[in-house]
């Protein structure tokens, strides 16, 4: 009988070392929040990482790892991706079909969830372009910027954004090449109920728009349909290295989007209407394609200050990691996302970006379908 309780509890010990070792390993590869939920013999992954745009792969090279960690001896492996300091959802580890969190797990990431102690200070890279072809005297009108910029977690969910621009080419405006701040802003993600997001960001964005703005979207990650909403109250704002120009806050926009993925090839189409930034009134239709590695779309609007159509496309930006230590990561951005329209003059249905993608952008990456074709 002694021997038994001997052998019983060396087997838990090696579990506890072997669980250990997987975590710390997974930190050495660039996650982040890391937790590791045990329950008879089951094994839930909480983890972020932040230099991947789809969250497949972080979990493929999760599994990678605990092969390697020698960490088996779980007959039921997840993993819970985490997106901006929030769970998005469970993903079986075999099957990548998606489930809701079980009350147990959302306490236990409650409990663990200290957002000042794991999660490294990362200093992301990345460009931003922005061209216009076809000015007769001027064919290729072009303003390109390195940004510069970090996001520091507040509490779950709350999260500042800030950076400096380094301006390095500008032919496109009369905008200096003067070092200026970067968009900042204050931002929150959540998931107050299974499968509905919302998004509010306080600050500067991009598009020289400054303001408030909010989404919210429903999305079942294991069906085809999403719908969603989005509002905002910006005003334009002008930087030359410190000075500042701004004009009131009186630009609103109103609108709400239905997306639906097709059964095949992983296509989605969306259908969006509604008030745009530049107060025109029109519809948006939208056709994406998913890869692995990036994300191609088409689009055609319709408003009553005209019409246009154009491409867009997005994808993690090579190499990604530059530099990572226990404390400080330094990589290059998660999404590179660019848009081209073929009407440049007349503003028809524009939006601006924020320091993240927009919802439907997120979590169409999320979606279990798309998961599981990447097998």
């Amino acid at each position: 009988m002694q021997k038994i309780w001997i052998k019983i509890v060396f087997c838990f010990f090696t579990l506890i070392v072997k669980a250990q070792d997987f975590k710390e390993n997974l930190y050495d590869a660039g996650f982040e929040n890391v937790q590791l939920i045990e329950a008879n013999d089951s094994l839930a992954v909480f983890f972020e990482h932040r230099e991947f745009r789809i969250p497949y792969h972080g979990m493929q090279l999760a599994k990678l790892i605990m092969d390697n960690s020698d960490a088996q001896g779980h007959n039921k492996l997840s993993f819970i991706p985490i997106y901006h300091n929030v769970p998005i959802g469970k993903y079986n580890a075999e099957t990548y079909t998606y489930s809701s969190l079980s009350q147990l797990e959302t306490e236990a990431f409650q409990t663990h969830n200290k957002v000042l102690k794991n999660y490294r200070l990362s200093l992301r890279i990345q460009p931003e372009l922005i061209a216009r072809f076809g000015f007769y005297t001027d064919p290729f009108q072009t303003k390109f910027n390195i940004n510069l910029d970090s996001r520091i977690y507040l509490a779950r969910g709350l999260s500042f954004q800030t950076g400096i621009t380094v301006p390095i080419l500008n032919n496109l405006d009369n905008q200096s090449l003067q070092l200026r701040p970067a968009p900042s802003m204050i931002h929150y993600f959540a998931q107050p109920r299974d499968h509905h997001f919302v998004s509010l960001s306080l600050g500067s964005f991009y598009n020289n728009r400054y303001g408030i703005d909010f989404e919210y979207r429903h999305a079942d990650l294991s069906k085809r349909w999403s719908f969603g909403f989005a509002a905002g109250l910006t005003g334009f704002y002008w930087l030359n290295g410190l000075g500042l120009y701004n004009e009131p806050l009186d630009d609103i926009y109103l609108k709400a989007d239905a997306e639906y993925r097709l059964p095949f090839e992983n296509i989605s189409f969306k259908l969006t209407a509604g008030q745009f930034l530049y107060k025109d009134k029109g519809v948006r239709f939208d056709l994406v394609k998913q890869y692995a590695a990036a994300e191609i779309g088409l689009f055609a609007s319709a408003t009553n200050i005209g019409t246009t159509t154009g491409f867009q496309f997005a994808f993690s930006l090579f190499p990604g990691k530059l530099y990572q230590g226990e404390k400080l990561e330094v990589r290059t951005t998660e999404e590179f996302r660019w848009e081209y329209t073929y009407n440049n003059f007349e503003p028809v249905a524009h939006d601006f970006r924020l320091g993240m993608p927009r919802l439907s952008d997120v979590l169409r990456q999320y979606n279990q379908k798309f998961i599981s074709s990447l097998k």
